[in-house]
């Protein structure tokens, strides 16, 4: 997500960015104030502002705001942002000098204006030069907009074009006088989201509301403004919904009924139908809204159309956005050294997808990166892996789209992005997941040639969104296996497995928690627990991928991490990683916690014994007794 005056999304984008206001106005005094940013009573991020008068009768607009995200409560991280800029008595810009700093992305943007054109030099945090020029007839810098709102009070409806020099680009902004009395001035500004300003009669702004988001500045003193904290945006924010039904594995899934409801957005601004899913029903009553979508399994791309594509009607497809750079140089060479000769565009796309899901690594950061800087930087989350596959694909003369929606996962939904591409029909793909999407693990909302089109629904979307699994159908598998405990040994059905207890002092317990379904093993004669994991996974999941990351987590949340051991076990058959680690328990004793990772096709199986540090070594042989006795059914 980015700051609000860029407009468009992280998506995800990440949200909070978004809650940014532009600065109040400016007397002919010089002004020093500061701005508290607050969601659902939470305060997350301050702008403290100063405005100068200079002798020659310019004005010094000195901006500081610093925002704290935990995005998805998964990765805490401070992001900084500069400003310094010189406008004249009318507004009209001359110099600016801005910096910013996110967890991956660093960047200054300097430049002055000559005769409408504003000359920049953007250097970013490994010293890399950009020259570029910018025209900027009738164009103000961002950072005005409040002033130019309060001394355009008198218009009622007007636009403004501002400079970003977040995303280095023009946008435009829709402005709606409310409210113009004796006692104060209200106005609505309208892009990709709302936000609607108070101002005093001396042209301060008093209070913005940001209207999808459930969030507010207010002007205050400068302690209240700086004791903000970590906004955890694992809510409506990144529009994580939870099902009341969940699906024991979701790419097994050959059919299914999928309720979606909302409250006052038309119909009309979603694109819900796919190769996947269709609309089944609708309804719309007093400004809710409801659909039921048929979802089902497509059938696989033809593989005969060959690349490049040039029918015209795709063209807005291979065009270059704020993010999506297929002329880029850099773009352009890493696409050739993917693609080859290769021209059977199917193919393309299957070198393409591997070549992304490979190189770069999944990372919950803040800033949304174009890109180019997805290719240099090599991380990021689910908008980075469709940003890069969407260049790297149109580089090849494929048309590509981005698509918004949800993504599904052991009973959670979760805002999410990923491409379609033109194959005799549009193709839904995930980058982060190296697959082509198959079935309701991906729910799409909308589609657009850029990322910005997908941007307004999503932020109409925040706390605002409910999904239910109403039925689905199952693959049916031969195993002839039922799910359940039978004695000391556990079957499952849909996981094609069964496991035994090493002997009779151990008790069994199927559960299922926040929609994972769990085994548990308890023994209390040895001292130990163990539990096995079942979930969903893409095909062609690397299970050392899968926990590392479970590691990497898991030293971020835990008193004393360490890690004890890697290596790798044979389990049913398969390779597997496995780790042991200990950690301090609130009771003051340190425990290891050993795990093992087996996937097998679409189906995870997370092996964990547990057992206080003393017993570790004697205990080991009770978990490979375990291990020896999972069996995968086919």
């Amino acid at each position: 997500m980015k700051p609000k005056r860029t407009k468009n999304h992280r998506g995800f984008l990440l949200p909070l960015l978004f809650l940014f206001s532009t600065l109040p106005c400016l007397s002919a005094q010089t002004r020093d104030y500061w701005l508290k940013t607050e969601r659902k009573g939470t305060g997350f991020a301050f702008e403290h502002i100063t405005v100068t008068k200079l002798p020659d009768g310019n004005l010094r607009y000195d901006c500081d705001q610093h925002i704290k995200t935990d995005v998805a409560g998964l990765n805490p991280q401070d992001i900084t942002l500069k400003g310094s800029y010189i406008v004249t008595s009318d507004l009209k810009p001359l110099s600016i000098d801005y910096r910013m700093k996110f967890q991956v992305r660093e960047k200054s943007v300097i430049g002055t204006c000559e005769k409408n054109v504003l000359a920049l030099t953007i250097t970013d945090g490994e010293g890399q030069i950009e020259k570029r020029e910018i025209p900027v007839e009738d164009v103000y810098f961002d950072v005005v907009v409040s002033d130019l709102i309060f001394r355009n009070a008198g218009k009622k409806n007007f636009h403004l074009k501002t400079f970003n020099p977040l995303d280095i680009k023009v946008d435009e902004e829709k402005v709606t006088i409310t409210r113009a009395d004796e006692k104060e001035v209200e106005a609505t500004v309208a892009n990709s989201s709302t936000a609607k300003f108070r101002f005093d009669l001396n042209g301060q702004v008093k209070e913005i509301i940001y209207v999808e988001l459930n969030g507010r500045a207010y002007l205050t003193d400068a302690k209240d403004a700086q004791n903000i904290t970590y906004l955890n945006t694992a809510d409506s924010i990144t529009l994580m919904v939870k099902s009341q039904r969940s699906f024991p594995n979701v790419f097994k899934v050959s059919r299914a009924r999928i309720q979606v409801q909302w409250e006052k957005i038309p119909f009309e601004e979603f694109k819900f139908e796919d190769n996947r899913q269709k609309v089944a029903e609708r309804k719309e009553s007093g400004g809710e809204s409801e659909v039921i979508l048929e979802m089902m399994k497509p059938s696989p791309p033809p593989g005969t159309l060959q690349a490049p594509i040039t029918d015209p009607q795709w063209a807005s497809y291979l065009e270059e956005d704020d993010y999506i750079k297929p002329r880029d140089p850099a773009i352009q060479k890493q696409a050739a050294a993917i693609v080859g000769d290769e021209k059977n565009a199917v193919v393309i796309v299957q070198k393409i997808l591997q070549w992304v899901n490979t190189n770069v690594v999944a990372d919950f950061i803040a800033e949304t990166l174009t890109g180019p800087e997805v290719l240099q930087k090599r991380r990021g989350k689910c908008s980075e892996y469709a940003i890069l596959f969407a260049s790297l694909v149109r580089a090849a003369g494929i048309p590509t789209r981005i698509a918004l929606g949800e993504a599904y996962s052991s009973g959670t939904w979760i805002g999410h992005m990923w491409d379609e591409v033109w194959l005799g029909e549009w193709t839904a793909v995930d980058a982060g997941a190296g697959i082509f999407v198959s079935g309701p693990a991906h729910l799409k909302f909308i589609d657009s040639p850029t990322v910005a089109g997908t941007q307004g629904l999503r932020w109409k979307l925040a706390d605002n969104l409910r999904i239910e699994i109403l039925d689905f159908e199952e693959e049916t598998g031969t195993t002839g296996l039922a799910t359940g405990i039978s004695g000391r040994t556990y079957s499952n059905k849909t996981y094609s497995c069964k496991i035994s207890a090493p002997d009779e002092t151990w008790t069994l317990k199927e559960e299922t928690k926040s929609g994972v379904l769990i085994l548990t093993m308890s023994s209390k004669e040895a001292g130990a627990q163990f539990a096995l994991v079942f979930f969903a996974v893409p095909p062609g999941t690397s299970p050392k991928t899968i926990l590392q990351g479970r590691l990497n987590a898991i030293s971020k949340m835990v008193k004393d991490f360490k890690l004890l051991e890697e290596s790798e076990a044979n389990i049913a058959g398969n390779k597997a990683p496995f780790a042991a680690f200990s950690q301090s328990e609130k009771s003051g004793t340190t425990i290891v916690n050993q795990n093992a990772l087996v996937i097998d096709g679409v189906n995870a199986y997370l092996f964990a014994f547990i057992t206080d540090q003393d017993r570790f070594e004697q205990l080991r042989p009770q978990f490979r007794k375990i291990l020896a006795a999972f069996e995968i059914v086919k």
